[in-house]
């Protein structure tokens, strides 16, 4: 198995891993039929085979890019083609600017159709466990403390969040916050 690089898990929150889980069969599937398959395409076949996911069950297309960069770790790592190239944007037809500003997704393509991904499965589970060993918070959050965080960010940018939406959805938000999701990304589902 590869090294893990702990610099590169800086940003890397449990449920960008627990998404990530979610994802990456999907990916091998697609790539397995020589296809591609939009943000919102994803994440809601992963809704569909992860029904009793809370997680899953929250996750937006808007922030699918931030959990692909953990499959992307897995695959830099062992020098694996990059299955996120398999991810395009609804209306462009192509992967997001970030990958578009490193890589040409067709010739990446190629290398991920030509692939034989049989055998690395199991590796990207094992890749998850020692992940979620790295990004564990190393202070769980309290719920009180959660609620704060929460209620500082939302009355500091009201004008930038729906509010029904917010109250709606409170409880999940103060949730994902003591999971250890970033409070920016904890609210970016609820952005006007």
């Amino acid at each position: 198995m590869a090294t893990l690089d702990e610099t590169r898990y800086a940003n890397v929150t449990i449920v960008d891993i627990e998404l990530a889980s979610a994802y990456y069969p999907i990916l091998l599937q697609v790539a397995k039929r020589n296809e591609i398959i939009t943000y919102g395409d994803l994440v809601a076949n992963a809704k569909l085979l992860n029904s009793s996911n809370a997680t899953v069950q929250n996750a937006i297309a808007v922030s699918a890019g931030r959990r692909l960069d953990v499959v992307r770790i897995f695959t830099d790592e062992r020098d694996l083609p990059d299955l996120t190239s398999l991810v395009v944007n609804k209306t462009e037809g192509e992967c997001g600017s970030g990958f578009l500003r490193s890589f040409d997704p067709i010739a990446v393509r190629s290398k991920v159709y030509g692939f034989d991904w049989s055998s690395v499965s199991s590796d990207f589970n094992l890749f998850l466990e020692s992940s979620r060993k790295i990004t564990a918070p190393k202070k769980k959050i309290t719920e009180d403390a959660a609620r704060k965080l929460a209620w500082d960010h939302f009355s500091g940018n009201k004008e930038s969040f729906v509010y029904q939406s917010v109250k709606s959805n409170y409880e999940e938000i103060i949730k994902s916050i003591m999971d250890g999701t970033q409070i920016d990304e904890a609210f970016a589902a609820y952005k006007v």
